[in-house]
């Protein structure tokens, strides 16, 4: 009991000690606050920028039944009598008593406030009021000035606009009085009038002032969202009884609650909303405020709650939820003290119940009681909030904040420890589950094999291994051979169910015919079933493409379903059909059996069903079939389902995906074959020639130092129609490659004599990039540093030994068949860029012969053997490959310039800068198309001309192509241009050359340019004459 106490007091103290501190500071200090007295506030001794902002609290002069302006008070000015005083009226109260003439309560109407205010004199000063709450329309004067309205006060219901929202206003005062004017019309409401005081102050104080509201009511906004949220996310834990879900909708109708009082936040969310709503909004979440906390402490099993209670509140609560909806707001007004009072009630019981339940269960008694003490605390500070009860906004924050602390708390240890005894009993599950899948896998291994041998012996028995044996001792013998079989099925089943829980199950998909595993499979069930009452039917369409999965378990697959389809069959049609649906073929296995019943349609895939196939003992004896059967389909990527109608039979429908680019027609006139193994096999065989059959030869390099290996591969590609060299090592395989300089492909293994895979695949990239002679390596391991290092040498793809001559085929065809279209590809470029030979050129190069031949005949004919030169070497068609001599491009170049400098004469100046020898390799027309481009576009734009300048150097890696000019040069933006893709028109050759070593080598041109300096144009590729030599 004393622990009982002292919680009570620790919670008392903790939730009101900031409520007790703001009422203290509130009467300590209301002795010295200035109050109005007969319409008159002295706040010459208040400073604004100390004290802050002050509520003008006390009489206001009262004018019922007027809308007065600051003209109607300054008679010198028009000429009337200053309008009389009706009464002194208490600010902040409700106008009621003093609305009407003969002194009844009266709420609807309208009326003027006015209020003198003597401050110091001075220069001018920017004075703020700012309203809180003024039932329900208001305009506020500041000297003379309006400063701001909510809604329209007029003096009638039907010029009147009701919105009652917070505002404040600014205006420069000078002298030493103020004057503070306020229009006010109700006409919406049960009371009207100031009810909480307007504030007065500098222009940084109010905002201050203003500031410090938003602050508390978006804080107290976003706490209840937050734990709304929080608390209905858990919402649906059964173990949670409700709990969580009517905190969570308190926390939700309380938002709703903060929304459409203080501030009223609700009119900047939706800014057109009715006032009318506002005021059903504020009816509707006060009400459900109460309910649901009560609900809340209903349904915790630390706070009973009497169920009479929670039926009246029920009742109250629906009667006012509908009076929110249906009744106008000037008349459900009248109800606010009805409301007042549920309230009380309601936090009474509340309170009742908390005493109660920690006094009978001490678990998280601190907490709880915090918990509900401060939301007692929220409720009563919004009760009272419209009347003088010194509270501070600061204390409904604090509240709010120590409410969700506390809650969150309370929640996580709960949701905490529900979580840590759910894992346990997973962890303990998982592990019973792991022990039973490892006996499975342990049993059925160590079962298979004597199993396996009494199989054995006993069929060759009834064979006659021992000797002549009666009839009934060769049935009796046939008896314990297929039981021997079922349980050996069974023992199968056991190890691929073991083996899927597991993940250990893996498919190897490949193109599978699902005609042949169809037949094959639907031929051995008929053999082992016997029964000629029964038959099987194989309806596939004519043309079905091939399966992308596993044949063997399709054949498994297929083999448990047309078990099923025997049980329940004893007598009738089995029929297997199929039908392409987009990118997946769905199988169907139909019987006309007994079927079966709803009940057992919807257990009929779990692992161990008690009415399943072990308790017909027809076919298959175990309950594992059609789960392990809808595992592999799975697997696969595919869904299977089941429908059944009793006394009419059952239909099984599975899909699997179809093998993309690839289908076959299938001949109605296959063979019937009795395993599926076999046919499956041979048709996929049959099929593999064609696939190659018209590829065209090419030349193969094939290395490896072992013999068996070198001659099966060997085979396999002159079987394809190529050309295969075989070399058994590294050294070996260069000096080939020297000798035969047009291999298209490299086969290699990774480990062999003399010189590595990984260094002889180097040695090849250094003359060879990936795109024109590609490799494939041989590997033995399969470990991603291996796979890493085989990339990193430069190899285009990998196969892990011992091949699959099929998957072999298909990877070498495919690099054969990338080379082919890059070299394909060049060839197309080099070809377009020979076709761009101009017009004009023909034409100068030809009058400046016929300039030259009556003056000097012999460099006449020097000039047409250079233009020969340079014609045959531009429709070269026969040779487009990748590279060609770099001689043979010089020659091109000299042939050109001979006819340039012979129209150019003088203003044409030429310097070779070439080592001697060069034996290199370049790619054709990538050197004269530069040159041209410097001589027409660099210099020949200047009137004096220039010189032009080609320079090769041969770098230990690297040959560097350079040609130079003293033209006009051009600006970056112009070389971004020439190189551009965009560029439709002009600069084809410049281009082309930078396409081509961008595809060949993965570097191009390298532009350097200033304008009226020149330019230089180059680029770097590997050397070839190293390896060469």
């Amino acid at each position: 009991m004393r622990k009982y106490w002292l919680s009570v007091l620790a919670s008392l103290l903790l939730v009101c000690i900031v409520p007790l501190f703001s009422i203290l500071q509130n009467l300590t200090g209301s002795q010295v606050l200035p109050v109005s007295r007969q319409g008159v506030i002295d706040l010459r001794d208040w400073d604004f920028r100390q004290d802050g902002a002050l509520k003008l609290n006390g009489e206001w002069e009262f004018y019922r039944g007027r809308l007065l302006t600051p003209e109607d008070f300054q008679p010198a000015r028009t000429g009337r009598s200053a309008p009389e005083v009706s009464a002194m009226i208490n600010v902040p109260d409700k106008w009621n008593d003093y609305l009407a003439d003969d002194g009844t309560s009266q709420a609807k109407g309208y009326a003027t406030y006015r209020l003198q205010a003597m401050i110091p004199d001075g220069k001018s000063v920017v004075y703020g009021l700012r309203s809180l709450n003024i039932r329900m329309a208001s305009k506020i004067f500041l000297n003379g000035q309006e400063i701001g309205n909510s809604g329209l006060p007029a003096s009638s219901p039907s010029e009147s606009k009701a919105n009652n929202i917070p505002y404040m206003g600014f205006a420069g005062v000078d002298g030493s009085r103020l004057e503070i004017i306020v229009q006010v019309a109700n006409y919406n409401y049960s009371s009207g009038g100031i009810i909480q005081p307007i504030i007065i102050g500098d222009q940084a104080s109010i905002l201050k002032h203003r500031e410090f509201a938003l602050f508390v009511d978006g804080a107290t906004i976003f706490g209840f969202f937050a734990l709304a949220l929080f608390l209905l996310m858990f919402s649906k834990v059964k173990a949670s009884r409700g709990i969580t879900l009517y905190l969570g909708l308190f926390s939700i109708a309380a938002l709703v609650y903060i929304l459409t009082h203080g501030e009223k936040l609700i009119a900047a969310v939706l800014p057109g909303l009715s006032y009318e709503i506002v005021l059903k909004l504020q009816l509707a979440s006060s009400t459900l405020v109460y309910y649901y906390l009560l609900r809340y402490v209903a349904n915790s099993i630390n706070y009973p709650m009497p169920q009479a209670v929670m039926k009246a509140s029920r009742a109250i609560t629906a009667v006012l939820l509908l009076i929110a909806v249906f009744v106008p707001a000037q008349y459900f007004s009248y109800l606010e003290g009805l409301l007042l009072t549920w309230g009380v009630v309601a936090i009474s019981f509340v309170l009742y119940s908390m005493i109660t339940g920690t006094l009978q269960n001490r678990k998280n008694r601190f907490m709880m009681m915090v918990s509900i003490e401060s939301l007692s605390v929220v409720i009563i500070f919004y009760l009272v909030s419209f009347s003088s009860m010194p509270f501070h906004y600061y204390v409904l924050s604090y509240e709010i904040i120590l409410f969700g602390f506390f809650q969150a708390i309370l929640m996580t240890r709960q949701y905490a420890a529900s979580f840590l005894e759910v894992e346990q009993l997973s962890r303990r599950l998982q592990t019973l589950d792991g022990l039973k899948d490892d006996f499975m896998a342990d049993t059925s291994r160590e079962l298979r094999d004597p199993l396996q041998g009494i199989v054995n012996i006993a069929q060759t028995m009834a064979e006659g291994a021992a000797g002549p044996l009666t009839a009934q001792q060769t049935g009796q013998l046939s008896m314990i051979v297929s039981a021997g079989k079922r349980l050996s099925a069974l023992i199968n089943d056991m190890s691929d169910f073991a083996k899927l829980n597991h993940g250990d199950l893996f498919l190897q998909r490949q193109a599978v015919n699902l005609r042949s595993v169809a037949s094959s499979v639907m031929e051995v069930t008929r053999h082992v079933t016997g029964n000629p009452k029964l038959s099987f039917r194989l309806e596939l369409p004519e043309s079905l493409p091939l399966l992308e999965t596993d044949e063997q378990r399709l054949a498994q697959i297929l083999f448990n379903l047309l078990a099923n389809a025997v049980n329940y069959t004893q007598q009738g049609v089995i029929t297997v059909s199929a039908e392409v649906k987009k990118k997946y073929v769905v199988i169907q296995v139909a019987d006309n059996g007994s079927g079966l019943p709803p009940e057992r349609l919807r257990t009929i895939f779990d692992a161990y069903d008690p009415q399943g196939a072990s308790a017909q003992k027809l076919y298959r004896e175990n309950g594992l079939g059609l789960s392990i059967t809808q595992k592999l389909v799975e697997l696969n990527g595919g869904m299977i389902e089941g429908e059944s109608t009793l006394g009419q039979g059952t239909v099984f429908r599975f899909t699997l995906p179809v093998m993309e680019e690839r289908a076959v027609l299938l001949n109605d006139d296959y063979l019937e074959v009795t395993g599926w193994e076999t046919a499956a096999a041979s048709e996929l065989k049959a099929d593999e020639p064609a696939l190659l059959q018209d590829a065209e030869c090419c030349t193969i390099l094939v290395v490896d130092n072992d013999p068996v290996n070198l001659q099966v591969l060997s085979n396999a590609l002159r079987l394809e129609g190529h050309l295969v060299i075989t070399a058994v090592s590294g050294p070996q395989a260069l000096l080939l490659m020297q000798e035969q300089p047009d291999i298209d492909l490299v086969i290699m293994d990774w480990a062999i004599p003399e010189m590595p895979g990984l260094v002889l695949c180097q040695a090849i990239r250094e003359r060879f990039i990936l795109s024109e002679l590609p490799i494939l390596v041989l590997a033995a391991g399969t470990r991603a540093e291996d796979i890493q290092a085989i990339f990193e040498a430069g190899a285009n793809d990998y196969l892990i030994q011992p091949v699959e001559l099929r998957e072999f085929r298909a990877r070498v065809q495919t690099l054969l068949d990338m080379r082919k279209l890059i070299r394909k590809s060049v060839e197309t470029e080099i070809a377009f860029l020979q076709a761009q030979i101009k017009p004009h050129f023909l034409y100068n190069a030809l009058n400046a012969i016929i300039s030259v031949c009556p003056d000097d005949p012999d460099k006449a004919t020097d000039l047409l053997l250079d233009l020969s030169m340079y014609l045959r070497s531009s429709f070269d068609f026969q040779n487009r490959g990748q590279t060609v001599p770099i001689e043979k491009e010089l020659e091109l170049v000299r042939s050109y310039l001979a006819l340039e400098k012979a129209r150019f004469d003088d203003r044409l100046k030429i310097e070779f800068d070439l080592p001697d020898p060069i034996r290199e390799l370049v790619p054709p027309l990538s050197i004269q198309p530069i040159v041209e481009n410097a001589v027409n576009h660099g210099l020949m734009k200047k009137e004096a001309g220039g010189t032009v300048t080609l320079s090769i150097r041969l770098l230990p890696r690297q040959l560097v192509v350079a040609v130079t000019d003293n033209g006009i040069g051009m600006s970056r933006e112009r070389i971004g241009e020439i190189l551009s893709e965009e560029r439709t028109e002009g600069g084809i050759g410049l281009r082309n050359i930078q396409r081509r070593l961008l595809k060949i080598y993965g570097t191009g041109l390298i532009i350097e340019s200033e304008p009226g300096t020149g330019t230089r144009i180059s680029y770097a590729i590997p050397r070839t004459g190293p390896v060469l030599e």
